[in-house]
């Protein structure tokens, strides 16, 4: 079953527009994703999302590539093809199955509290009933909260994630006791940076949430300093009893249920996030449901995109059903796939976003980055009760360029 050929093409998807001025100024997950085709020397075709770059598979073995090739989109698309081939649901070339339908979850960036609520009827309407959010020090944690769960169903929960920018357990447990006042809220994920092994055993010690962290490594995205959170390992963290469940990425099956295996061994329940296209979700639901421990809500954040390659299950009750057809059980649209090469990328703006605090303080930052380093670095003071962001992009007049550049050098505080 050797492998004919492989293509990568690029996508250029765009983000519903409810969300696309968040997802955009974000940066955490751009709009230009790569679709990757393996055909195989009996005519069978796989695609997968992401990668696909990697020429060497060519010739070689399709059944050699489901466990040793590195370039995910490969290993999906492979995994697709050779479920075809043999007439198997992907699952099966994965491991036992234990779950036909696995718990799944929506997903956005950090948005201000009224479009927060928005999403989360949005987010109900599909069926989901769980929602991971990201919870940022440039806004106020429960205006945000406080906003959803008034529009939320009852068996509607978020949960939260901090990237580690509650910083330090003394600073975290009154926003997260606060929090917790709501059932709205179902947990936490990554509340400080995940180094700190005695703030999170004292955080388990006194908040009536689950925590959840990442597997493993650290959670903060700070760039400048590569020590600031490297985490701990997940025999520390297993051991000193930092947390209820795990958080985990990757495109590798073989190495995410490695890791699945650990989690079991220690009945700690995990998440899969990875995010991409609906066939990104397919993917996910096979490999979560060979895991026995993959009973929190996973996500592909695939209903973000105004349109798709392909069509994943609709999730219901929170369940996404796993595909039953062969190798990843969806289709993709070769005419979805023709626009979305065809269409143009989005354009790179420069954005100057501004903190702005009730008390009328001010702060201008030119990038993502430089604002989260700033309340990492606790140069201002985040979750404060009406903290807002306001975002402008570049209108090409001199004023703005101005600015920006002063920006660049350093955050341009005023009030």
């Amino acid at each position: 079953m050797k492998i004919e050929s492989i293509e990568s093409f690029p996508l250029n998807m765009t983000f519903l527009p409810q969300v696309a001025p968040h997802m955009l100024r974000a940066l955490t997950h751009g709009t230009r994703l790569a679709l990757c085709r393996v055909v195989l020397a009996n005519g069978a075709v796989g695609y997968g999302d992401g990668g696909g770059s990697d020429q060497s598979w060519v010739g070689r073995s399709a059944l050699e590539a489901l466990r040793h090739c590195r370039d995910s989109g490969v290993q999906m698309a492979c995994h697709d093809a050779v479920g075809r081939a043999l007439n198997v649901p992907a699952h099966v070339l994965m491991g036992r199955q234990v779950r036909a339908r696995v718990p799944f979850a929506y997903w956005t960036i950090d948005l201000p509290p009224d479009l927060f609520a928005q999403q989360v009827r949005h987010a109900a309407s599909l069926g989901y009933t769980v929602y991971k959010f990201k919870c940022r020090p440039w806004w106020d944690p429960i205006e945000q909260v406080e906003a959803a769960s008034k529009v939320a169903p009852p068996n509607f929960r978020a949960w939260l994630d901090f990237n580690g920018h509650l910083r330090e357990a003394r600073l975290a447990l009154p926003v997260l006791k606060a929090l917790s006042a709501y059932d709205f809220v179902g947990g936490f994920e990554s509340p400080i940076p995940q180094r700190d092994v005695e703030g999170y055993k004292t955080l388990r010690r006194r908040i009536d949430r689950p925590l959840a962290i990442h597997y493993g490594g650290g959670c903060c995205h700070v760039r400048s300093d590569p020590g600031y959170d490297p985490g701990v390992n997940a025999a520390v963290q297993v051991r000193e009893g930092l947390c209820d469940g795990f958080v985990l990425g990757g495109g590798d099956v073989d190495h995410l249920r490695q890791i699945a295996g650990v989690a079991h061994e220690f009945r700690k329940p995990f998440w899969i996030q990875t995010v991409g296209t609906a066939l990104r979700a397919a993917w996910i639901a096979h490999l979560a449901s060979t895991c026995q421990e993959a009973l929190l809500s996973s996500l592909a954040a695939h209903d973000l995109w105004v349109k798709d390659i392909t069509s994943a299950p609709r999730v219901v009750d929170g369940y996404l059903p796993v595909p039953e057809g062969p190798g990843l059980g969806v289709e993709v649209d070769e005419k979805a796939v023709v626009e979305l090469r065809a269409a143009p990328p989005e354009p790179d703006i420069k954005r100057i976003s501004t903190v702005v605090y009730p008390s009328g303080l001010r702060w201008r930052f030119a990038s993502e980055q430089q604002r989260h380093e700033a309340f990492y670095f606790g140069d201002l003071p985040g979750f404060i009760r009406g903290v807002r962001l306001e975002v402008q992009e570049d209108d090409g007049s001199r004023a703005f360029a101005d600015l920006h550049a002063r920006c660049e050098k350093a955050p341009v505080v005023e009030g």
